[in-house]
């Protein structure tokens, strides 16, 4: 596959492939990278409200078909996880969990909606107070210290990894689920030295801040700082590392999906909103008709077949 694309849209769920149909339609040189499995549309078992569509198709079969859609106009899907994005000589690069690296000239942000919590007891009332979601924007707070890191998968090893610049002390804990590294993910933990720990953190302990935390058979932790890493990379943490304004946690954006970030557009769940199929692939359609008229220097575009 070809590393340099003119868009790289991050998620595959509706935002992102009904933006992908209209770029690909446009011969923009586009690639989806996530996994259309994932979406939260992929559970919905009857879907009826979406303007044209009878008997009711799985959310799944409908995301599939988008998927082959804009495949047939010359769009490419990589069913992985974008892990890091970061703005290098005016292009946008792009590291997966597979340790893979793209380029695109422009991206859609379009993979969900804000940070997953734990579900762990004083995890909200700590929230900011020794709790966090973003690495990149509290790791600093926690230089040789001892930090937790909550989650399964490549993004908490990412943000683990990432704390690694500032403490040795950091341990993942994968709250008895099992794990779902990618070899090469494997790999940079091992050489790390990072501790993954199965046990579950059941509560949050502390006065003013976090001083410990309370597993499901009875231990107390002492811990500095627990970081919530649960799920895929999440748009808040894109929108950190690229400075797109945020508010209530999600990405704002104008009338056509622009983040006012030179490049980056965002569209479905990562804004917030009603979370509706319709609304989501609104925007979506929004961004690519936006950056096909950046792209192609265009006053007016439209798609009407």
């Amino acid at each position: 596959m070809n590393k340099n694309f003119d868009t790289i849209i991050i998620g595959a769920g509706p935002a992102g492939l009904q933006a992908a149909l209209f770029l690909t339609r446009a011969q923009i040189k586009t690639l989806v990278i996530g996994k259309p499995e994932e979406s939260d549309l992929a559970f919905g078992k009857r879907i009826g409200n979406i303007f044209g569509i009878l008997g009711e198709p799985t959310g799944l079969s409908l995301l599939e078909n988008s998927v082959e859609q804009m495949r047939r106009y010359g769009g490419e899907l990589l069913r992985e996880e974008v892990i890091d994005i970061v703005k290098k000589e005016g292009d946008f690069q792009m590291k997966t969990g597979e340790g893979k690296e793209y380029f695109g000239k422009t991206i859609i942000i379009a993979n969900g909606a804000a940070p997953t919590m734990a579900g762990i007891e004083g995890e909200k009332e700590f929230l900011g107070k020794g709790v966090h979601t973003c690495v990149v924007c509290d790791g600093f707070l926690y230089k040789d210290k001892k930090v937790a890191v909550i989650g399964e998968g490549n993004h908490a090893a990412e943000e683990a990894l990432e704390l690694t610049s500032f403490t040795k002390g950091v341990v993942i804990f994968s709250q008895k689920r099992p794990w779902k590294f990618s070899e090469h993910i494997k790999k940079n933990l091992r050489e790390k030295g990072i501790k993954l720990e199965e046990k579950k953190i059941v509560k949050v302990l502390g006065k003013k801040n976090v001083e410990a935390a309370e597993t499901s058979d009875g231990e107390n932790l002492i811990l500095d700082g627990i970081f919530l890493a649960l799920g895929v990379t999440p748009s808040l943490t894109f929108a950190e590392k690229l400075k797109l304004p945020l508010k209530d946690g999600f990405i704002v954006i104008n009338q056509d999906s622009f983040t006012k970030v030179e490049g980056v557009y965002a569209a479905g769940g990562a804004t917030g909103g009603n979370p509706q199929i319709a609304k989501d692939a609104g925007e979506g359609c929004n961004a690519a008709i936006s950056i096909i008229k950046k792209l192609k220097g265009l006053e007016q575009y439209a798609d009407q077949t």
